[in-house]
């Protein structure tokens, strides 16, 4: 009778761990496929953004521009080339946190894709993409032609 119960209790834990498994690996895939579907909507968002906005043209040139993030200032370089946005680095962010800062930069290629700094911030790290994002604008100020 004893080993009995050892044993159900064995398999009972098995079972226990098996779903446990099971149910951690498909919520890691359905949450790989949920951030997917995020970066997706975000890329479609600045396309969109892009389109209704019409187009802007800047003055060719590198500019640069800050805004406060996470962790105090970022300042942006922004490169304009044949009055496009074509590149965008992050010069200084030295107080940012780098967890932070790097999901932050994922706001630069919605800019450049949208050609246009209004676009959504940056789920999981607000603060330090719009500090990128004030700052791409304030270099932009700099840039836009009549």
């Amino acid at each position: 009778m004893r080993h009995q119960d050892f044993w159900a209790r064995v398999i009972s834990l098995a079972v226990a761990v098996a779903a446990v498994g099971f149910y951690q690996a498909h919520a890691l895939q359905w949450q790989q496929a949920m951030e997917a579907n995020q970066q997706e909507i975000a890329d479609i968002n600045a396309q969109n953004s892009a389109a209704e906005s019409g187009a802007v043209s800047y003055q060719d040139g590198v500019y640069i521009g800050e805004g406060e993030g996470f962790g105090g200032t970022v300042t942006a370089q922004v490169t304009v080339t044949d009055g496009k946005i074509a590149y965008i680095e992050i010069t200084e962010a030295s107080g940012e946190d780098a967890a932070y800062l790097d999901k932050a930069q994922q706001i630069i290629d919605n800019i450049i894709t949208a050609q246009t700094p209004e676009v959504d911030t940056i789920s999981g790290a607000t603060f330090s993409s719009t500090g990128i994002k004030t700052a791409v604008q304030q270099a932009l100020e700099g840039a836009a032609e009549a």
